[in-house]
């Protein structure tokens, strides 16, 4: 209403009214404006135990990736090792909320049993959503230089080859070295694991031995004794591989196939076996974690992978030659090694069965 002197003025049961209405509108715009992540944490749930590849990976991203994210939450890691990474896998699958705050660092270890249907298995990477990966340098098939002359010679003792059951993913080489180039080989199996090889390789029990690391790379080539026979290199977009570049000098396994490599479910089945080199340790959501979500990690993992920072620390801590995939590009890395015919996954175990690997 108007007073004499002309001035506006409400009942005070009016203002009280459109202070209130005030008031609401002015706390529903700070909502909006408070990201969701703000004063939140996000868990990282880890396949392994602390230390190595897949527990640094997921304590390089816990490092930088909150800055990136709307809100820096704090991220929190929790270590669950067992069974290749299949007890966090199958507990993350079955329990985790699907609320943008839940992550599980899983590995090529762990799709390695999903490839292969391992019962222990009960998730499924194809189901969940996948933010980024980080994938160190390829492994390197070195072969001691006395026994490389019988490689090619079916006449002479064949050239050893250790390996746990026939399933490491360097091991694509071997076997399809021997399918489509002839090579003479013999595998043991039964071997614990890679530190294991290491030694019989070095006593001279077996003769060929694949690391990934460079330094041990190294270490071996320049003692003279051995040589770099072929690489399973890195892989970039529609599945072209490039020689990593700390071994310019040593072919990929397509190259020295040449126009020996195979085609159709030969060749799926070959990039299926040696693929999860290329994916190594990677990060997961829930299935069923809305696409907003979804969206900000990954978004925010892309950023992380431009910082200098991350570059110094995965250089430093996990591996000097690396490769990142953001999203998509880990997604479709995925289905090439888990998306596949069923005729792929048999002739990878063919092959197995047909030289007493598996």
């Amino acid at each position: 209403m108007k007073t004499r002197s002309g001035i506006v003025s409400f009942p005070l049961r009016g203002a009280a009214v459109l202070f209130g209405m005030a008031f609401s509108l002015s706390a529903v715009m700070v909502e909006a404006q408070t990201p969701y992540y703000a004063d939140k944490s996000i868990n990282i749930v880890i396949g392994s135990r602390v230390g190595g590849g897949t527990d640094t990976a997921a304590r390089i991203t816990a490092r930088l990736l909150p800055k990136y994210i709307p809100g820096n939450p704090r991220i929190i890691v929790r270590n669950m090792p067992g069974g290749g990474g299949a007890i966090a896998g199958n507990i993350f699958y079955h329990k985790a909320k699907p609320n943008g705050l839940e992550l599980l660092q899983a590995s090529s270890g762990a799709m390695g049993l999903q490839l292969r249907g391992r019962d222990i298995v009960k998730f499924d990477f194809l189901k969940m959503p996948t933010i980024g990966h980080i994938a160190r340098g390829g492994n390197v098939l070195v072969v001691r230089k006395l026994a490389l002359p019988r490689l090619a010679d079916s006449s002479a003792n064949p050239v050893v080859v250790g390996t746990q059951e026939g399933e490491e993913s360097w091991q694509a080489m071997t076997l399809w070295g021997k399918e489509f180039l002839g090579w003479n080989l013999r595998w043991i199996p039964g071997y614990t694991g890679g530190s294991d090889m290491a030694l019989a390789f070095e006593r001279g029990e077996i003769d060929v031995y694949s690391p990934s690391s460079a330094a041990d790379i190294n270490r071996y080539l320049e003692s003279g004794e051995f040589v770099g026979l072929t690489q399973q290199g890195m892989l970039g977009g529609n599945h072209q591989f490039r020689r990593r570049p700390d071994f310019p000098d040593v072919p990929t396994f397509i190259e020295t196939l040449g126009d020996k490599k195979p085609t159709g479910f030969a060749w799926q089945a070959y990039l299926s076996f040696t693929g999860t080199t290329f994916v190594d340790k990677f990060l997961c959501l829930p299935p069923g974690t809305p696409e907003t979500y979804v969206a900000t990690l990954t978004a925010a993992f892309a950023s992380m992978a431009k910082d200098p920072q991350f570059d110094t620390f995965v250089k430093r801590m996990l591996s000097e030659v690396y490769d990142v995939g953001v999203g998509r590009e880990t997604v479709q890395l995925l289905k090439m090694v888990l998306d596949v015919p069923q005729e792929a996954k048999d002739y990878s175990k063919t092959l197995q069965h047909k030289f007493g690997i598996n």
